[in-house]
């Protein structure tokens, strides 16, 4: 294919990549499989744009993480050979050198800060994180005189959540409310709306409705910005939700000059509201758009990549491609059969050292699993092990309370309205204003109509509370007013030290215990990361700083990382990642597919495409575990191997067991017939004796039993389970309801199952 120039912007593009960048008028839809180098093409395209003339300012780039926007400038800087300039000075100016790059949240973020008062908002708003949001709705629910044990904030807050990313608003959902309990829920979300709106705060789905409704009530807002931003690019589009939609689509209405880059076959986020049609009817949308499909990986051998594709092959409805890889050569997959979750710890920790033996360093190496509730036993084992270990989903830095209380102070220092924010550093340090006096100071709002900052810069008129109290608060009240009058004139790690000073922060968290050391020690770095932010004038450093921290995610501190640790994550965190060596632990059916996805078609899908995410985070290695037997959520569970293992080409896998007589339970259809023939060997740990205890439940005549007996719909007895009906078949396994309304899957080679 010819090119429009020379290095460096085409010379390391493959073909496809070439043709993606080349093409920069009208809509575009690339379709870029695993490690297919999307970055680069969406990078280059930038950069070619910006060779071509398009200024800067007229590009707009949306990413999933902050992170990996930062990446793109810097790859940018690096091909035009930009040397500063790093960031827009003022969001809309056209003096940057570089385009408009960040998440959907921090773009919207960035718009309301300019705009909002267009809509008559105050733009001080703050945004509530999750556990704002969740303190939040405590109160609403106490407001609303219903205990948690009968409806959870987080149950409430996840209505919610799929309400705003499908754009609904309280009265849109109140009219589509028909059952008593989801009308009580819609009356809570419009109660949880006002309460957002008395603190003059944002969740993070607020931050593009409102900019979404801003577009809408202010055409020439919207006018403004489509005049602005005449070139769009969205990475990881198949990861968008309606709202995010809705966002893109009015921006690109009257240039049409939209890129979007994702991969269908990696949509796993159905549950925070991503919507896979977006991608999938992209060409619906923009009939003229060109389709571009990126195939070749750079990261995975093919073994990988052939046994990925077997997965994923078998969801219906998905835009084929072949992917391929130069690297041909590899190890094989390896299925792994252990006894039980113990076993399986231990022999993930166990490969895990060995490959670091071989030369493969922790911190390229990953242990996957599909719940939170299967990391302890990976902790235990790492530490038995003494190897260093990261669990990404933990108590994120920024949730810790040390920092959290920091923060508070610096929310109410922008917005002293923020009601969440005051109560939480009202009594931090200790000034003795406990619960009793909060509860009289929040009595006389509520009587007179007033919110609880005006309540206490009025804690004189308040006659429930004694003189000393009056004081402490009227001391408080002066403390906020002192740092607000800073904040007029001083960046924000500036405030910040005025305010540990001010509050004496080290001298209450340092109370000579190593925990109070790790505290300070946090408040610490919370100022270095601060000090991004000097050279912003007053009012950007303290917001700016305060919307990254509401909008980082957990992905990006992980890439921050630099010790050589194992880490142990999610299926759904290691989007975006690569590792030398991936472990995929649990693969069994309720667990992986997840119990909750059994018997819906598209959550299935679903839990398909997240072991293709898994599967496809790995350069070499890649292993694969399930267990005969699993304590889970306090019940031991003996479920049949994960269909998902079924679809594995036997020519790329390498089938290991620590017990022999276990092959007919797990072997494929395939399979079965070379390990009759002997080929199969069991795995045998080196200088390890093999230890074989027979299952007192193990029936060898039941292998005997006509299979063909146990179709759909047949009725079935189990003499642990009592009888059920099958409900369907795939090769050897048969999942069943039995009477008692439990629900099983069984191998038919071993379970001791007989028709009725």
């Amino acid at each position: 294919m010819p090119t429009k120039h020379a290095d460096p912007i085409f010379s390391l593009l493959n073909e496809p990549q070439q043709e993606a960048v080349n093409h920069t008028k009208g809509p575009l839809l690339i379709l870029a499989g695993a490690g297919s180098g999307k970055t680069r093409a969406l990078t280059h395209r930038i950069a070619c744009l910006m060779h071509d003339g398009v200024p800067p300012w007229q590009i707009l780039a949306v990413t999933f993480t902050n992170k990996a926007a930062g990446e793109m400038k810097g790859r940018i800087r690096k091909l035009l050979h930009i040397t500063q300039g790093e960031e827009v000075p003022d969001f809309g100016s056209k003096d940057g050198k570089l385009p408009v790059m960040g998440t959907f949240h921090s773009i919207c973020a960035r718009i309301l800060r300019r705009d909002y008062e267009k809509l008559g908002r105050d733009r001080s708003y703050v945004i509530y994180d999750a556990s704002d949001q969740e303190r939040l709705m405590k109160q609403v629910l106490k407001e609303a005189g219903i205990e948690q044990s009968e409806l959870k904030p987080k149950a409430v807050l996840g209505y919610i959540g799929r309400f705003k990313c499908e754009a609904v608003s309280p009265k849109e959902a109140a009219e589509q409310a028909t059952i008593p309990r989801m009308q009580q829920i819609v009356r809570l979300y419009a109660q949880y709306q006002k309460a957002l709106r008395e603190a003059n705060a944002l969740d993070f789905d607020d931050l593009i409705l409102e900019t979404v409704r801003l577009f809408h009530e202010v055409p020439e807002v919207l006018d403004r910005y489509q005049e602005t931003w005449r070139y769009l690019h969205v990475d990881e589009y198949q990861d968008t939700n309606h709202s995010q939609y809705l966002f893109i689509t009015l921006l690109a209405q009257k240039y049409q000059n939209l890129c979007v880059i994702g991969d269908p076959d990696q949509s796993i986020y159905a549950f925070r509201g991503a919507d896979i049609r977006n991608i999938l009817e992209f060409e619906k949308d923009y009939p003229n758009a060109k389709r571009i499909k990126l195939e070749q990986n750079y990261r995975s051998t093919q073994l990988v990549l052939t046994a990925a594709d077997g997965i994923i092959a078998a969801n219906p409805n998905r835009p084929e491609k072949a992917m391929w890889s130069e690297r041909k050569e590899g190890p094989k997959v390896v299925v792994q059969e252990v006894e039980d979750e113990r076993k399986e710890a231990q022999e993930a920790i166990r490969t895990a050292e060995e490959l670091r033996g071989n030369g493969v360093p922790l911190n390229m190496q990953v242990i996957l699993y599909r719940t939170n509730a299967q990391s302890r036993l990976f902790e235990e084992a790492c530490m038995r092990a003494g190897i260093p270990y990261r669990i990404i989903g933990g108590v994120k830095f920024y949730a810790r309370k040390e920092v959290k209380d920091v923060l508070a102070y610096l929310y109410v220092i922008l917005n002293p309205h923020d009601t969440l924010s005051l109560l939480r550093i009202l009594n931090v340090p200790g000034r003795k204003i406990g619960q009793t006096t909060i509860a009289k100071i929040q009595a006389y709002g509520a009587e007179n109509g007033m919110p609880l900052w005006d309540c206490l810069c009025n804690a004189q008129n308040i006659d429930a509370l004694g003189e000393g109290t009056t004081k402490r608060i009227e001391g408080f009240v002066e403390l906020v007013e002192k740092l607000r009058e800073l904040a007029q004139h001083e960046n924000v790690a500036h405030l910040a030290e005025h305010l540990l000073e001010a509050t004496d922060m080290e001298g209450w968290l340092r109370d000579e215990t190593e925990e109070g050391e790790t505290r300070w020690q946090n408040v610490q770095e919370l100022l270095s990361v601060m000090h991004k932010y000097d050279t912003l004038d007053p009012h950007t450093s303290l917001t700016s700083f305060l919307e990254e921290v509401a909008l980082v995610s957990e992905v990006d501190a992980l890439q921050d990382a630099k010790d050589d640790a194992l880490t142990l994550m999610t299926l759904h965190l290691c989007k975006g990642l690569e590792f030398e060596h991936v472990m995929i632990t649990g693969c069994e059916e309720g667990i992986f597919p997840h119990s909750n996805s059994m018997f819906d078609r598209e959550q299935l899908e679903e839990e398909r495409r997240l072991m293709y995410v898994g599967m496809t985070r790995a350069k070499t290695h890649l292993r694969m575990f399930f267990a005969r037997s699993r304590m889970l959520w306090g019940t031991t569970q003996a479920n049949a191997p994960s269909r998902f293992l079924d679809d594995l080409p036997e020519d790329v896998i390498e089938r290991r067991s620590d017990d022999i007589l276990s092959v007919f339970a797990w072997v494929s259809e395939k399979g079965r017939e070379r390990a009759l023939k002997g080929d199969l060997q069991p795995y045998r740990q080196e200088e390890r004796e093999i230890s074989v205890e027979f299952n007192q439940d193990f029936d060898t005549e039941n292998l005997d039993v006509n299979q063909d007996a146990f179709g759909p719909n047949t009725r079935v007895s189990h003499p642990s389970f009592g009888t059920g009906t099958v409900l369907n078949r795939r090769g050897d396994i048969v999942d069943i309801r039995f009477d008692s309304g439990e629900r099983k899957s069984f191998a038919l080679s071993i379970a001791p199952l007989s028709p009725l």
